[in-house]
């Protein structure tokens, strides 16, 4: 990750979405980011991290959940991970469940899912060089 990525670990807890929420809106108001493109990150993370807390956790002891987003050459890069166990969507037509995967896809531009060890969700957003900028820490 670069200087100016975020790096968040918390336990897969829903009490800690709101405090993740904050420090991402936070660290892409400081570069400038548009709020069409903050709503779509908002939502990746909130889905990829709700997912962790619901599913990849469950009948274990909660255990961390790490969001990363850096800027590079392409763009955003945003990372969600966990080290529970994985469990393939079960798609219920009758259900609003099970549709966060197809949201994060439709949101960015690319995503990505490592089930090896653990949960990684890995979005990317095409977004233009001078609409965000990279701010050092």
């Amino acid at each position: 990750m670069g200087t100016s990525g975020l790096h968040i670990v918390v336990r897969a807890d829903s009490a800690e979405l709101g405090g993740v929420r904050r420090a991402v809106s936070a660290w892409l108001r400081d570069r400038g980011a548009p709020a069409g493109l903050t709503s779509d990150v908002l939502l990746t993370v909130d889905e990829a991290v709700a997912n962790s807390v619901e599913h990849g956790y469950r009948g274990l002891v909660p255990g961390p959940v790490v969001v990363d987003l850096d800027l590079d050459h392409d763009g955003l890069l945003v990372s969600i991970s966990d080290e529970g166990r994985w469990r393939p969507p079960v798609h219920d037509p009758a259900s609003f469940r099970g549709r966060g995967l197809g949201i994060m896809r439709t949101l960015a531009t690319a995503v990505a899912l490592d089930t090896d060890s653990g949960t990684t969700v890995t979005a990317r957003f095409a977004v233009a060089a001078p609409q965000l900028v990279a701010v050092r820490t």
